[in-house]
């Protein structure tokens, strides 16, 4: 009876233990925002905004926990519009990448968390930068993957149309022939749609690192058992086409300590990008990785974590 009492307590004392970073949904400007927090909650917290389209599950737990392991409180969390988080009819509800934002800072309030260090990919890039710009007290740094500071040539692209008011180049050839496929929205069944996603990530992943199939085989299996409303999925490019103005703008603003990482085999956003991002932001450090493209491969984890690092533990600057 005693052995199974002890048994009794020790399970719920591990209950408690693994229930201390479980995934949960936090109520915030008046939307539900899933998350999920990785480390010790007084350790410096690090932010995680993917990409557009994507869930918050694609920062890859392992990427997570080797963050949290340099002593980081690591957050991922489903954007609006995407995973288990509030999802909208964008026609009667429509928003900018400043509202998205907000929704951000708006965790960080749930959560109690006065500052924050700000990674950003892709379309979290702008996202990071705006929270910077817009809440400058709560953000501490910028780590900015993948992205830019002109989203219109990519996004004029997917909708087959020219953009003459930029010089920056738009995605590869490769690449928009999957996006026109994908846009296109042809009924398929789960099989159909799980090799659609794998086919894109591949494409993403660049033809230098090593592409896990398998390993993102089952990533995305997850991301499509959470889609819970796919006609929400491509919302995220109507926030973007509103927010072109602010893209191009916002980063002449940003005043905190700042690294620009860019990959050159990004299908999306070419190195120029990044580059032409780096000298918008005052004081910015640019690191260009040979190899990595446009989505999180475990062979550049290290270098990831380096910049974060030490961007963190960059005095704020004085704006």
């Amino acid at each position: 009876m005693k052995f199974l009492q002890k048994l009794f307590i020790f399970i719920i004392f591990m209950g408690d233990s693994l229930m201390a970073n479980q995934a949960q949904i936090a109520k915030t400007n008046e939307i539900e925002t899933w998350y999920e927090t990785f480390g010790e909650k007084e350790n410096p917290a690090l932010l995680l905004a993917m990409g557009g389209l994507c869930q918050g599950i694609l920062w890859p737990k392992e990427f997570c926990e080797q963050l949290a392991e340099q002593g980081f409180f690591v957050i991922r969390y489903d954007y609006r519009d995407s995973g288990l988080s509030t999802c909208f009819d964008y026609t009667s509800h429509p928003y900018d990448l400043l509202d998205m934002a907000k929704d951000a800072i708006g965790l960080l309030d749930f959560l109690k968390i006065k500052t924050a260090n700000v990674c950003g990919l892709s379309m979290g890039g702008p996202v990071a930068e705006l929270m910077a710009v817009h809440f400058p007290d709560r953000v501490h740094s910028l780590t900015l993957i993948a992205t830019s500071c002109d989203l219109r040539p990519s996004s004029l692209a997917y909708d087959k149309q020219s953009s003459n008011e930029t010089s920056l180049p738009r995605p590869t050839e490769n690449y928009l022939k999957w996006m026109h496929r994908f846009l296109q929205k042809v009924p398929q069944n789960e099989s159909e749609k799980l090799d659609q996603r794998v086919e894109c990530w591949s494409i993403l992943n660049g033809s230098v690192a090593p592409f896990e199939e398998e390993r993102y085989r089952e990533l995305h299996a997850e991301f499509l058992r959470r889609l819970r409303h796919p006609e929400s999925l491509t919302n995220h490019l109507e926030a973007i086409k509103s927010s072109f103005q602010m893209i191009v703008d916002v980063p002449f603003h940003v005043t905190v300590p700042t690294v620009v990482i860019h990959g050159t085999e990004d299908p999306i956003l070419q190195p120029i990008h990044g580059e032409t991002l780096a000298k918008s932001i005052s004081g910015a450090k640019f690191v260009l990785v040979e190899g990595f493209g446009h989505v999180p491969n475990r062979l550049f984890y290290p270098i990831f974590i380096k910049e974060i690092t030490e961007i963190a533990h960059t005095r704020k600057l004085q704006s």
